[in-house]
């Protein structure tokens, strides 16, 4: 997992070859629907805006096909991370959705705040949009690079 600022993103395009084009799909859409997809070459990007959730419902993911690139537009939530082989699988992974559902022990959080970005890799298990006090209002793209798998 990668947390960073916004502004630092170039840093990673050697790693991540479409993330530039997923951060330009994301500043061009204006008039965005939240979940609606928004297609670039090699990934798309959706949009999400709400409150958070107590930390007790929130539920750790990952992600195979798909590198999850999460922007904090507006607003602040709490991200948890875990190595997959610390959890317990609840749900299992929904070759549909490209998303497989964990419980287990938060033991590394933190709060991700306006112009923050994390970078999640299918070993990365991570809980997101959850709040460990009061609710926080967030607005956040959701960047979806597709994974060449060879």
């Amino acid at each position: 997992m990668i947390i960073d600022a916004l502004s630092m993103i170039d840093k990673y395009k050697e790693l991540l070859p479409n993330i530039h084009d997923g951060i330009e799909k994301m500043q061009s859409v204006k008039d965005w629907k939240p979940g609606e997809k928004y297609i670039f070459e090699g990934g798309y990007v959706f949009f999400q805006e709400g409150t958070t959730k107590p930390l007790e419902e929130a539920q750790f993911e990952a992600h195979r096909n798909y590198v999850d690139v999460q922007v904090v537009l507006k607003g602040n939530e709490y991200l948890a991370w875990s190595e997959l082989t610390d959890l317990t699988e609840i749900i299992p992974y929904n070759t549909e959705k490209d998303v497989q559902k964990f419980v287990g022990e938060n033991a590394h959080m933190m709060k991700i705040s306006e112009g923050m970005v994390y970078i999640c890799f299918p070993w990365d298990a991570h809980k997101a949009v959850f709040h460990v006090d009061q609710p926080l209002q967030f607005t956040k793209g959701v960047i979806k690079l597709k994974i060449n798998k060879k």
